[in-house]
Order: structure tokens, then sequence, then C-alpha cells
């Protein structure tokens, strides 16, 4: 290697450094403008969801309100009372359309990972581990918990064992 190739080597390197330096500042810029849009797309994606969302709640509100309506200006209660099971039928169908199910709790076994306890109480053998009282339905959709049930679980009582005599210690002595 000559001088004049021994001397032009560092600043080759110089220059193909500061080359590669620059390059991965904007491919960083580019990777975070990248970034920011996904994140922008996202948020205007669930915004679009949760709009498609309410627009297939607000008939139910729609009829809610119309039903109270006409109850204060009719005092039907028969119409009225017929009005919300017909609203509840259609919510649940709507819940039912989105996979969404009821939780089966009632004298089932207590499961953590389907039931939240709130309450619990000593219950004969054949209820303990079980649960007795529903305060809210849980729910599942597509096999994944939406939202525990809450309730009361029955213990089993503890049996007490009558005592045993302790072998005696230092006998004969």
């Amino acid at each position: 290697m000559s001088e004049a190739e021994a001397e032009a080597q560092p600043t080759e390197n110089l220059i193909r450094v500061k080359e590669l330096t620059e390059r991965l500042q904007r491919l960083q810029a580019d990777f975070d403008n990248y970034r920011k849009r996904i994140g922008r797309e996202q948020e205007e994606l669930f915004r679009r969801l949760e709009d498609q969302l309410l627009l297939e709640i607000l008939p139910l509100y729609d009829n809610l309100e119309r039903a109270f309506r006409s109850f204060n200006k009719n005092q039907d209660r028969d119409s009225f009372v017929e009005g919300m099971e017909r609203i509840f039928a259609q919510f649940h169908a709507f819940l039912e359309g989105r996979g969404v199910r009821p939780i089966v709790a009632m004298g089932e076994l207590y499961d953590p990972a389907l039931h939240e306890v709130l309450i619990t109480v000593e219950a004969a053998d054949e209820s303990g581990g079980k649960v007795l009282e529903e305060f809210e339905r849980g729910y599942l959709r597509a096999g994944r918990l939406l939202k525990p049930s809450k309730v009361k679980v029955g213990k089993r009582k503890e049996s007490t064992p009558s005592p045993q005599p302790s072998p005696s210690q230092g006998e004969g002595g």
C-alpha cells in the first residue's frame, strides 16, 4: 500500500461512516413517521368500530325513549311492560349476535376463572364449593371472559377432629 493510499483510506472511511450515519438517521425518521401514522390509523379504526357499535345500539336507546314517552303520556302499564319486553329481546339478540353468552353460575362448582367471590358462607357438605347465589351475571364471548360472575360460595364446614389421647411420655420412670 502506498503512502497516498494509506492517507486516503481514513478519509474514505470517514466519508463512508458519515454516509451510513445519515442513512441511519433518515431510516430512523422514516420509522418514527411510520409509527406515528400507524398510531393515527389505529385510533381512526377504533373510532370507526365504536361508531359502528353505537349505531347498532342507538335503536335500542330510541325504543327505550319512545317507551318512556308513551308511558308518561298514556300511563298504560301493560303496553309499557310489553314494550320493555320487546326492547329486552332486541338487546338480547344484539348481544347474542356478537357471541356474548351469560355464564351459568347457580349451583355450579366455584371456578376462579369465571367467578368473583363476594361472600363465602359455611354450607352443608353437598353445597360446599358451589355457587349459592349470583349477585351479578358474568359473560363470555367466544370462550373468553368478558366479565366474571359475582357470587356467594358455600364453604365446607371444617370438621373438628375429636382430641386424641397423646402417648404418654416417660412411662416407668
